[in-house]
């Protein structure tokens, strides 16, 4: 090692350095260590562009060494002697270069006033020199694990903010990253935008040959096609079925369709209806997979718990859906209008949204094709963009006139429809051939 030196004066610290907050007393026995030791590790330096020496490693040793000199004694660095002001010295580019990195990293990284992207970049700084030396030794990789105890001796917190901290490093250079007030926010950024170009990405390869043709349609009793199917095979359940508040006894549609509700809308066949749809739906589900389903809120415990049993997480309150010009008054003489339905919302294992929602969502009716409680289409890709990706599967087991058709082609998901009367069917079959 080919040993420098300089004048204490010449050697520029960078304002920017990540160094430590030094200790006066730590200085000082550092100082008592050098006068009677010598010292042991000389100051580390490189020139920049216009030829001024600047300090790599070593902040700490300079201030020990005025504390020497100021007592009018001399610094010892291996056989030589260096009176007041002159420094010792090895250039960065004469060590080998994982020591070299290893020196530089020991004296930036333990600074106490790091901002989150300092302390990241750092870390991973650390994590590439652990890489090196033990690729160089011709050992195993380190872990995330190992970082986390050498810098804070190991917990699993330690380790999930290490492993958080190494990759958020390598985006520093995105300005939403970057503006992050904290290293968990901007790891939430990161995925945000990683979902994002998933989904782009299963969009371009879904697209082309995304047509009608890849949405099935069933006419029949809907637990007994569901029953056929194999299970875990859907991502999204999303259903309006009956309500069980004997609404094919009001005599009419509200004027929104032809007849009055055609199904049978009791109480008591709802009940049954609510625990097989329960049941059914959480064995056809994925592992990970959503389930919107409208009732009505008289039912909206009893169904809560229905699903529960079943397995689904529910959500403890419901998505409210605001229909602006709906036009049923329950009490035509008292009062109020209702405008506004509920639906329950159901996880099954832990898939995340696609981003945080309102659960107050308002879309108007469509023009009504003939079915009673017809849904709109804007309403169902609303809660379909919520939980699906492009080329996800879901099923409506209570398709009525196949408002789930549009709604998952226009998100590029694959639909499976089941009806039991025939007319709805119909109108379902239309709105399909309508996508060709």
């Amino acid at each position: 090692m080919k040993l420098h030196s300089f004048d204490a004066y010449d050697i520029l610290v960078p304002k920017t350095r990540q160094r430590k907050e030094f200790k006066p007393e730590e200085i000082m026995e550092l100082a008592g260590s050098i006068t009677k030791n010598g010292l042991i590790q000389p100051v580390v330096v490189r020139k920049d562009n216009d030829g001024n020496i600047i300090l790599v490693a070593g902040e700490r040793r300079l201030k020990a060494m005025a504390y020497v000199w100021s007592f009018g004694d001399t610094v010892k660095c291996g056989e030589y002697q260096f009176p007041e002001n002159t420094v010792p010295c090895i250039f960065q580019g004469e060590m080998d270069p994982l020591d070299a990195f290893e020196m530089e990293l020991e004296e930036n990284i333990r600074r106490t006033d790091l901002t989150w992207q300092e302390r990241a970049s750092a870390t991973a700084q650390l994590y590439e020199l652990r890489r090196l030396q033990a690729e160089k030794a011709g050992d195993p990789k380190p872990t995330y694990d190992d970082i986390a105890k050498e810098l804070h001796g190991g917990s699993t917190a330690a380790s999930d903010q290490t492993r958080m901290e190494i990759l958020v490093s390598k985006h520093l250079d995105d300005p939403d990253v970057e503006a992050a007030s904290t290293a968990k926010d901007a790891f939430k950024i990161l995925k945000r935008k990683e979902e994002v170009r998933r989904n782009e990405a299963l969009a371009l390869s879904v697209g082309a040959t995304f047509t009608g043709a890849a949405h099935r349609l069933e006419h029949g009793d809907c637990f007994e096609i569901m029953a056929e199917m194999p299970k875990e095979s859907f991502d999204v359940i999303l259903t309006d079925p009956p309500y069980g508040i004997d609404a094919d006894t009001f005599g009419d549609s509200g004027g929104m369709a032809a007849g009055s509700h055609f199904y049978d809308d009791s109480w008591t066949t709802w009940n049954k209806l609510a625990q097989l749809l329960s049941r059914e739906s959480f064995r056809l589900a994925k592992p990970q997979a959503h389930a919107y389903m409208f009732c009505d809120i008289d039912n909206f415990i009893t169904f809560k718990s229905f699903m529960s049993e079943a397995g689904w997480k529910v959500f403890r309150t419901p998505i409210i859906w605001v229909n602006p010009n709906a036009s049923r008054a329950p009490w035509p003489e008292q009062g109020p209008q209702r405008k506004y339905q509920i639906i329950l919302y159901a996880v099954k294992g832990n898939r995340p949204v696609s981003r945080i929602y309102p659960d107050v969502i308002t879309y108007p009716n469509d023009e009504n094709k003939g079915h009673p409680a017809q849904k709109p289409v804007d309403c169902y890709v609303d809660l379909l963009r919520r939980s699906a990706n492009p080329g996800d599967t879901v099923i409506d087991p209570f398709m009525g006139s196949g408002t789930i058709v549009p709604a998952a082609h226009s998100l590029k998901c694959k639909a499976t429809g089941i009806e039991v009367d025939a007319a709805a069917y119909g109108i379902a079959v239309g709105r399909l051939k309508d996508l060709e």
